[in-house]
């Protein structure tokens, strides 16, 4: 039976969704798969950013991107180890995961190796517009992902059962 993987990241962690995959797995019997993407994404944009605007230099600003991409490393192993005394307590199996690269991606690769069946993954509180102008890489993960992916927000939890993989063309 595939695995229930939740992933966490940097910017996109909501306890709800912890809770929500203890749940499923608990429920359905199968083992969870928690995963930290540590996003480059988002460290390329501080240094590039801070060397836009002149306050580091290159050397400077990798040094702080490679501290940066440390640090959310450190912290997401400490939040998976959260997540699996909870599992553990509760009698669950769970395998954690730290990935590193782009969100979606990393997410995708991960979940297609391990075999996933269910995804959950917490969502920013912004809005629509937000969304579509400056991008969503929940949004990307929902279009392209090869199983139901559930989205969790502080205000409510979206079921995609159907995904592009699964649609005609």
């Amino acid at each position: 039976m595939g695995k229930v993987m939740l992933i966490l990241s940097p910017t996109r962690h909501n306890p709800k969704s912890v809770d929500l995959a203890l749940s499923l797995v608990r429920k359905t019997k199968r083992s969870l798969l928690a995963v930290f993407i540590v996003d480059t994404k988002v460290s390329d944009a501080i240094s590039g950013r801070i060397v836009d605007i002149g306050f580091l230099g290159d050397r400077v600003s990798t040094q702080l991107k490679n501290a940066i991409l440390s640090d959310y490393e450190t912290r997401g192993r400490r939040e998976l180890e959260d997540v699996r005394q909870r599992a553990e307590h509760l009698g669950l199996a769970c395998e954690t995961v730290v990935g590193r690269g782009d969100f979606v991606n990393e997410s995708l690769r991960i979940a297609a190796e391990k075999k996933v069946e269910d995804i959950i993954v917490s969502r920013a509180e912004r809005s629509n517009i937000s969304r579509k102008l400056f991008g969503s890489a929940v949004n990307e993960l929902l279009q392209r992902s090869p199983c139901p992916v559930m989205v969790v927000s502080d205000s409510t939890v979206e079921n995609h059962e159907e995904t592009n993989a699964h649609q005609p063309g």
